[in-house]
Order: C-alpha cells, then structure tokens, then sequence
C-alpha cells in the first residue's frame, strides 16, 4: 500500500533553525525513493530506498544503497564520492501530514512529520516539487537508476 499524499519532494530545512545540515525525503510513485542529508561541512550523503505504507499512518523505508562524499557548491551534486555501500537499514514510524508552521515562519505549511523514528535525523519535512524522477537524485550520475 502507498500513500499518494507522500509523492514528490520534502525538506527539513524550513524546521532547521540553527542547524549545521539539512535533510530531504522523494518518494516516487513506483515505489522507489531516496533521502537526503547534507551539511555545512561539505559532507553529503544519499540513500537510495523502497517505500511502502503498510498501514494507515505508518510508513517502512528499506534502504539498498548508500553513496556519501562531499557536495559541489556549485551545482549540489557530488564534488567527490568517497563510498557507494549496500545499506540494510530499515525504518519504520508512524507518521502525519498536514499543516504546521516552521519556527519564525508566520504561515503553516504542509508537513510531514514523523512520529518514531527520524530520517536523516530529522522529523519534520516541509512540500516541495510533487513531480520528480530519478533524475532528480545527484546519485544518479554516480551510479544510474535500473530502467527495467
């Protein structure tokens, strides 16, 4: 089972307030996806995922691949990739949708908030684009999508 509403692209950093890196969650409608996490040391790294909500509110992340190295300032792709690993990792949390207001904002926006477990060590996510595709992962270029 998947839930429609989690199509597209998030980010923390609206809820980042003071913090050294941020996150990012895409899920796309196939069932594939890939999180985020970057920092302001130049350290970046993606997961590559398959997502599934195997209940009302509850979503599973299995992890498969981990590529990490330092990000390009220029066009945030990687600059250097430094590991391309298996991961096992599995993440399952409950989780809601809907509006919330980020710290200083004075307007709510539509949220992601998960409620057990964080992902690239947030909880909250912020909308962002709902279309996307595998070439939207900087990964990509590193190691492409299976088009089969």
């Amino acid at each position: 089972m998947i839930d429609e509403r989690l199509f597209g692209h998030w980010y923390s950093s609206p809820f980042d307030v003071g913090a050294m890196e941020t996150s990012e969650l895409d899920f796309l409608p196939d069932g594939r996806g890939w999180s985020r996490f970057d920092s302001i040391t130049s350290v970046v790294s993606i997961g590559r995922f398959r997502w599934s909500c195997p209940g009302p509110g509850l979503l599973e992340i299995r992890y498969g691949l981990r590529i990490s190295g330092t990000w390009d300032t220029k066009t945030s792709g990687f600059a250097t990739v430094d590991s391309t690993d298996p991961d096992d990792e599995v993440i399952r949390t409950a989780y809601r949708i809907g509006p919330d207001t980020p710290p200083y904002a004075t307007e709510a926006v539509t949220t992601l908030v998960l409620e057990g477990s964080a992902v690239e060590f947030a909880f909250h996510f912020a909308r962002g684009r709902l279309d996307i595709s595998p070439a939207d992962d900087d990964s990509a270029a590193i190691v492409p999508y299976d088009t089969a």
